[in-house]
């Protein structure tokens, strides 16, 4: 009999073992190791432990995933499903093909009794992240779609936006057709599902739709009749909630794109009907519906708006409708103002309805003064200040320093007009407490496009520059005056938007934090969005005082993701590419390249936008950009030779080309580049690889540093001064007719600088060959030089004059 001393490990290892397996069911992974590890130390043949071990092994044979799955729908463990999503967006994570398809059918086969919304958001995670996953559930959809679509339902709405990414998948159908079919079959359960449904189930089907119709518009629009369009259209009621809106205005968007005649007899049919209904509900809707449509199709929107007595009726028919039916007509009012011959019309008709509710309705205070500034904006004559609005500024000032967010947000469309005016940008810009809750506002814009747009284009207002005119242009617009019986205008500008008052403003806003406030827009930002933005660092980067600021606070990074997210080559396209590019010239000519770029950012990412400047036509008179991309291409120059060679290799045709320019400035700085460029052995190549066109190049080269203008002189001399230590670039030079004479004129020269380049040149070229030294003799060089060094002050000139000396002495 054994005794209790030899039984004791193995009671103790087999509750070890026991205690692993229940952390292990629990999910406590680090306790269940820890305790199994125990138990094998005690007693490694004891059978409760090896079954605990086996035990162990198969679970880690399991997927996480399909482990977490098996709980969410088991034990309704909410837990396991959130660590399911975590684990589904964890970019490292690995699953097995049959890992996704398991857990899919899992997750349908318990559809209606997994908890919402955690079981659809992990099947719709599930379908993003596996390819494997979407070619399951393609084949399921194939099968039967209308089933599918009822499973998904019961698990939650975003369930259904993990099958529209399966229908938009090309990659994960076994042909187009079965793709086409499924894609149709499904939009139209979900014009069903739209027409009878409502809550939830409405908002995930106009999701649904809107998301097909904005890639396979052509092919499923034939399907929309007028009971979904009405569904659809109702949806914009103001009351709706902002992703509900968003999703239905898209979805009208691509519907009216696709077919505008069809969809505009259909809207209008919509409009017509609520509008005859006549109670606030069917008013609300038309209203909102209209003030959706106008900038989609202002055409069909004006020909409703403008029908005889409609405008004119609108402010009486208020009368007694609910405070809703009034913020419709607003905002309707607000759109329709795109459209010329409606807001004419609603400047005649209900101008003084507007101002009626400024003076005592707080709660439309603001879309009312917004109004007033589109109105009268947009319909008086260029260049003379609009009636009132320096009060509608005054009303966008006091909702802009509420504490109320609606408020500000309010403000923001109506400050892009008040800010026209140059005696309102004064005030505004020296108000710091307006200032400062703009730009929060402005800063928690993402997301609100309305909003974002609407502040972006105050600061535009802000910052922006006159352009700058020729003699030839300012003749022009006074001819152009004339033509429009308005002599009387005057050629000088507001003083408000004289050059120093912008560039004061930039200053202000600067250091009031804009660049930070624009860096939060830009992370999620439309192509409009991100022109302004690109015009505002041009405006702001334009003073060389105001570029440290851009650089510090993260400019240069934005200006170059702007540049790099440009693919197309529309209007807008070119101006963000040109602008952009410009705005980081700009600031990398006043910028320690050392301060802004590093591992994280490599100076070789500002390369190409900058190159691409060159490219402006020098017919187009405007050559700053080509100036100030040459003068930060230099500065990057002096960095390292991996981005001189860079330079070198991507811009080499278009720096010769501008070498040759017949604007004195743009050599120079030409010239200024191609001496930084020297410090790389490929830059020395260009001149000296004995070729034809390095001659040619060295022709002009020397004939520049005989040039009338110093400084242009004066790079040239130090890009020969440092070609001048490579023995094939002096032979080079020792074969041109007036080579040896133009180094030694600049040893001569006057000017001190001149001086020192021209004796290292001399210095370089008679210590390399006994045959340079004599030729340089037959010159006169030793008395020249001697002569020119008793005028010499800088040490460093009179040593290397010395060296020249000896050397030519000696030879």
């Amino acid at each position: 009999m054994s005794s209790p001393e030899g039984e004791f490990p193995d009671v103790r290892a087999s509750e070890l073992a026991t205690k692993s397996l229940e952390y292990l069911q629990s999910g406590q992974q680090d306790d269940a190791v820890r305790s199994l590890r125990g138990a094998l130390s005690l007693a490694p043949k004891n059978e409760a432990v090896l079954a605990a071990f086996h035990s162990f092994q198969k679970d880690q044979a399991v997927c996480p995933l399909s482990k977490l799955c098996q709980k969410l729908v088991v034990e309704n463990d909410v837990a396991a499903g959130e660590n399911a999503l975590r684990l589904l967006r964890d970019p490292s994570s690995n699953f097995h093909t049959t890992t996704a398809t398991e857990c899919i059918e899992l997750l349908l086969a318990h559809a209606k009794n997994i908890p919402l919304p955690i079981g659809g958001k992990v099947l719709s995670e599930i379908l993003r992240a596996s390819r494997s996953g979407r070619e399951h559930m393609a084949d399921s959809i194939g099968e039967n779609a209308k089933e599918m679509l009822e499973t998904l339902a019961e698990i939650g709405g975003e369930a259904i936006d993990g099958l529209v990414v399966t229908l938009l998948d090309p990659a994960a159908w076994e042909s187009e057709a079965k793709k086409k079919r499924s894609i149709r079959d499904c939009f139209k359960l979900f014009l069903e599902t739209l027409n009878t449904g409502s809550g939830e189930i409405e908002a995930w089907s106009t999701r649904s739709i809107a998301r097909l119709l904005a890639t396979h518009a052509t092919e499923l629009h034939t399907f929309i009749g007028q009971a979904s369009l009405e569904r659809i259209l109702s949806m914009l009621d103001i009351r709706s909630p902002d992703d509900l809106r968003s999703h239905a205005t898209l979805a009208t968007a691509r519907f009216v794109e696709t077919d505008e005649s069809t969809a505009g007899s259909m809207l209008g049919k919509f409009i017509s009907s609520r509008l005859a209904a006549n109670s606030d509900d069917d008013l609300q809707i038309a209203f909102s519906a209209t003030a959706a449509i106008f900038p989609l199709v202002p055409g069909v929107a004006a020909g409703l708006l403008l029908t005889e007595g409609f405008v004119e009726g609108l402010a009486p028919s208020l009368q007694g409708r609910s405070s809703d039916v009034e913020r419709a007509v607003l905002e309707m009012m607000s759109a329709a103002c795109v459209d010329k011959a409606s807001r004419a019309a609603i400047s005649i008709h209900c101008e003084a309805y507007l101002e009626a509710i400024i003076r005592g309705d707080e709660s439309f205070k603001g879309v009312a003064s917004t109004i007033l500034a589109k109105v009268r904006y947009g319909s008086g004559d260029p260049g003379v200040a609009p009636k009132g609005i320096g009060e509608l500024a005054a009303v966008f000032r006091e909702m802009m320093i509420k504490d109320d967010v609606g408020s500000r947000d309010s403000a923001m469309e109506g400050l892009a007009y008040a800010t026209l005016k140059p005696s309102v940008k004064e005030s505004l810009v020296k108000d710091k407490e307006f200032l400062q809750r703009f730009l929060e506002t402005l800063k928690d814009s993402v997301g609100k496009s309305t909003v974002m747009y609407g502040g972006l284009t105050v600061v535009a207002n802000l910052t922006g520059y006159l352009p700058s005119l020729s003699e030839e242009q300012k003749r022009v617009a006074q001819l152009r005056n004339y033509a429009n019986s308005m002599p009387q205008a005057k050629p000088e500008p507001d003083p408000a938007d004289k050059d120093e008052k912008v560039t004061m403003r930039c200053k202000v806003l600067l250091e009031g934090g804009v660049v930070p406030a624009l860096v939060a827009c830009s992370k999620r930002v439309s192509p409009s969005a991100v022109a302004i933005i690109s015009s505002i660092f041009l405006s702001l980067s334009k003073n060389q005082k105001h570029r440290g600021p851009v650089a510090q606070q993260g400019g240069v990074r934005l200006l170059l993701q702007f540049y790099a997210s440009v693919t197309g080559n529309s209007e807008q396209d070119r101006k963000v590419k040109l602008s952009s590019s410009h705005a980081l010239a700009r600031v990398l000519v006043s910028t320690n390249p050392s301060h802004v770029f590093g591992s994280q950012l490599p100076v070789a990412s500002a390369v190409r936008p900058l190159l691409a400047l060159l490219e402006t036509n020098e017919e187009q008179n405007d050559l700053l950009p080509v100036f100030e991309s040459l003068l930060a291409l230099t500065n990057l120059a002096s960095t390292d030779d991996s981005t001189r060679d860079l330079i070198i290799r991507v811009g080499w045709s278009k720096i010769e080309e501008t070498l040759l320019s017949n604007n004195i400035m743009v050599q120079r700085a030409t010239m200024e580049l191609l001496c930084n460029l020297m410090a790389s052995p490929s830059g020395v190549a260009k001149f000296a690889d004995g070729s034809k066109t390095a001659s040619n190049r060295l022709h002009v080269l020397l004939a520049l540093a005989d040039a009338e203008d110093l400084a242009t002189r004066r790079a040239a001399g130090g890009a020969l001064a440092m070609l001048t230590e490579w023995d094939k670039a002096c032979e080079a030079i020792v074969r041109r007719e007036k080579g040896l004479d133009i180094l030694l004129g600049m040893a001569i020269e006057e000017n001190e600088e001149m001086r020192h380049r021209g004796v290292v040149c001399v210095r370089n070229l008679v210590c390399q060959k006994l045959e340079y030294a004599e030729r340089f003799r037959r010159k006169g060089a030793i008395d020249l030089i001697r002569d020119s060094l008793r005028g010499a002050r800088n040490p460093e000139v009179l040593q290397v004059g010395v060296e020249a000396l000896k050397a030519l002495m000696e030879g």
